[in-house]
């Protein structure tokens, strides 16, 4: 029953039908308050719906109540990022963070993390992490042949050669 309401309001979103994927879900949450899947989609409803502050207790709540694999690392990466939207780029930091530790092979928590270290005024990792990120993940010939050089300047971004 859980899953194929999710399915629904899944289905309604991709509709553009918000309101009544997030009624939805909030009907479900009124039956199941303390499952971890569920807070973890209501969460999602509310950012989508552009209420990321209204979100993040939902997120929060799920990690709580155990959620976890691929549905922990898609609500980690939304949590951090409705963080950064919400301008507590302190907590994005910590939790995109903690999505790259706990999940080092996905790269959309790297991306994620780069855009709140750039939000926290910490360009520099901003930029080394989207260099490293470009160049574990680039099939670009044209990057890849200056590889080498990228790499250095990802670890030497204020170096300056004087004539």
């Amino acid at each position: 029953m859980i899953e194929e309401t999710i399915a629904r309001a899944k289905e309604l979103r991709r509709a553009d039908e918000l309101d009544a994927s997030q009624e939805l879900l909030l009907g479900l949450l009124a039956e199941h308050p303390n499952d971890p899947l569920v807070l973890y989609e209501v969460g999602g409803s509310y950012d989508v719906l552009g209420e990321e502050s209204q979100a993040i207790p939902y997120y929060q709540k799920a990690i709580k109540a155990g959620l976890d694999g691929e549905d922990l690392q898609e609500c980690l990466v939304c949590l951090g990022s409705s963080h950064r939207n919400v301008g507590n780029f302190t907590e994005a930091v910590e939790t995109l963070e903690k999505v790259v530790d706990q999940f080092p092979d996905d790269n959309s928590g790297k991306v994620f993390l780069a855009l709140a270290y750039y939000s926290d005024g910490r360009e520099d990792q901003a930029v080394r992490l989207l260099l490293e990120l470009l160049l574990k993940t680039t099939n670009d010939q044209n990057i890849l042949e200056y590889a080498d050089p990228l790499d250095y300047y990802k670890d030497n971004l204020d170096e300056v050669w004087d004539d």
